[in-house]
């Protein structure tokens, strides 16, 4: 409870429009439901948003120095299941691809807790001696660490999730304090990435020429803005919702939003991202100890750089990746994974810096 006292204005606001993004998505995900399945929707991303109200408050519960102190034990236990996924029945593989575990009627893509541990991990440390972001051989071990962690990853693939854990990692490298000189190393590793990805999977290298034909999913949800208008079709009038746009609920939420809310609903959901941005910049800005510093700026990037590309990637600026709209589109996994990070980061935030930091010598 004390905790919750020590939340200044800023993590109130990032905390409010989560809320009302998530507000927003259990209603649209009813109202674009089929005939007959609207309270099957509600039920359904209602549990989700359940399970990452959960994950929040336990995240939060914990003391800063417990999830320091965890997080490594949980990414080895979440490599080794990825590796398990790929040379044993337990993975499920789907559209290309084998990221997923059945449980029972849900389907849980588990490398999404990257999302969750990595910047946990490399928040701890970077703030645990600042003077390792100036020694290049550092950051090496560390990017040799990274590229061990992710391996199974590529190997699913989901070359999209490697290039945000990326991206994520310069930003967090810079929020710490990172030379740019040394930064300038992601750009050619990156490109080497997508290059090899490119050769090695076709799907890859098809995503990369994506405006040379757009995909159906892309002309539908333009269509989807254009025949919303400004004011849009009114709620469960919207007609695209009728398998016309695949993955209408989960990656291409926003054009059902545009169909239905028209301009004016889609401006809405936008200015709540920027307004998190904004205020999750903020809360990094006032915590209480360097890494809550890094740790809240790192979280910020993290949910702001998936919805701006979910955006653009809907309307056909950027290549289309299984990526679901941050706390709107239902994804459990997303959802879940993105809500223990946030639940982490604002504890760190209203944290002070402890004498002795509880991070584990891993990294050291």
């Amino acid at each position: 409870m004390e905790a919750w006292k020590r939340l200044e204005g800023a993590s109130l606001g990032v905390l409010g429009c989560v809320i009302a993004l998530a507000a927003i998505g259990l209603i649209t995900a009813v109202s674009v439901a089929p005939p007959g399945e609207a309270w099957m929707a509600l039920g359904r991303h209602g549990f989700f948003l359940a399970l990452g109200v959960g994950g929040f408050l336990l995240a939060f519960t914990l003391s800063s120095d417990t999830s320091r102190r965890i997080v490594i034990p949980a990414m080895v236990m979440l490599f080794v299941l990825l590796v398990l996924m790929l040379v044993t029945p337990l993975g499920r593989h789907a559209n290309g691809a084998t990221r997923w575990i059945q449980v029972g009627p849900l389907s849980l893509q588990p490398s999404i807790l990257f999302q969750c541990l990595w910047p946990i991990a490399l928040a701890s440390w970077a703030s645990r001696d600042p003077l390792r972001l100036r020694d290049i051989r550092q950051i090496f071990k560390l990017g040799a660490i990274f590229l061990v962690l992710i391996m199974p990853v590529l190997l699913q693939p989901d070359l999209g999730s490697v290039v945000i854990l990326v991206f994520v990692s310069g930003v967090t490298f810079f929020f710490a304090g990172t030379p740019p000189k040394y930064l300038a190393i992601l750009l050619p590793i990156l490109g080497a990435f997508i290059w090899v990805a490119s050769l090695a999977f076709p799907h890859v290298a098809a995503r990369l020429t994506w405006w040379e034909q757009p995909p159906e999913q892309v002309l539908a949800g333009i269509k989807a803005f254009e025949s919303g208008g400004v004011t849009g079709l009114g709620p469960g009038n919207g007609l695209l919702k009728y398998g016309k746009v695949a993955e209408s609920d989960t990656d291409f939420v926003l054009a059902m939003v545009a169909e239905e809310w028209g301009l004016l609903g889609s401006i809405g959901i936008w200015s709540l991202f920027v307004a998190f941005t904004f205020l999750g910049f903020r809360a990094a800005r006032n915590a209480a100890s360097r890494y809550g510093v890094i740790l809240m700026g790192s979280a910020t990037v993290m949910i702001s750089f998936q919805a701006a590309y979910n955006m653009a990637m809907v309307v056909g600026l950027l290549p289309v990746k299984g990526l679901p709209l941050p706390f709107v589109s239902r994804g459990g996994s997303s959802i879940l994974a993105l809500s223990l990070l946030l639940g982490v980061a604002l504890k760190a935030c209203a944290t002070a810096r402890s004498r002795r930091p509880a991070v584990t010598t891993l990294f050291a």
